[in-house]
């Protein structure tokens, strides 16, 4: 069969988090060892540049300090391939890998994301990483970073942040509430960054 570039498609792969690498390791030696590298083209994880609190402190203090890359979509790889009833069954018996955005289960496979859609979280990939370089990395607690609520109500449920404000040192995260995500307000020192 012969496959042209338009037959490639991404799609979102969830795992259990914090083992994206380990899943990629192992669709890697997959793919080599049954032959398959003609369906998959690439396997990404959207990284961004970050300073745990401790490296952040050093970094005010001038001194050395290391920048970490955290997935921003934690617990999701992506993989441009061409979803062959092969290629879908390798993937989804991938250790850690715990199922396909857009599957609905039931044999049914999945979509693919939009075009668009992957553009734009290329772009905020890139958006992230030129704030980090231009010095914009005052606080760990910025938009689009996932974080875990460690004390009160919400203890232990992980949200994103939508907003946050670093003079009140406050942010507003997405929290799941009755099935649907409701931004509500944490005082920073409630909440942990994840990754």
């Amino acid at each position: 069969m012969e496959l042209s570039n338009k037959d490639f498609k991404w799609y979102m792969i969830s795992t259990v988090s914090g083992k994206e690498d380990n899943v990629i390791e192992a669709l890697k030696n997959k793919i080599a060892t049954q032959n398959m590298s003609e369906y998959f083209k690439e396997i990404r994880i959207f990284k961004m540049p970050h300073l745990s609190n401790k490296e952040l402190e050093k970094k005010t203090k001038g001194e050395e300090y290391t920048v970490r890359y955290v997935n921003i979509y934690k617990g999701y790889i992506f993989l441009n391939m061409v979803m062959t009833d092969d290629a879908w069954y390798l993937v989804r018996n991938t250790q850690y890998v715990t199922g396909l955005i857009g599957s609905s289960g039931k044999g049914a496979k999945p979509t693919p994301i939009s075009e668009k859609n992957f553009q734009k979280m290329v772009q905020k990939e890139a958006m992230l990483i030129e704030k980090f370089k231009a010095g914009d990395i005052e606080t760990a607690f910025k938009e689009g970073t996932i974080v875990k609520v460690i004390s009160g109500v919400f203890k232990g449920q992980t949200g994103e942040i939508i907003k946050n404000n670093d003079i009140e040192q406050r942010a507003f995260v997405n929290i799941e509430q009755f099935g649907r995500n409701v931004p509500t307000e944490f005082s920073y020192e409630d909440l942990e960054i994840c990754g």
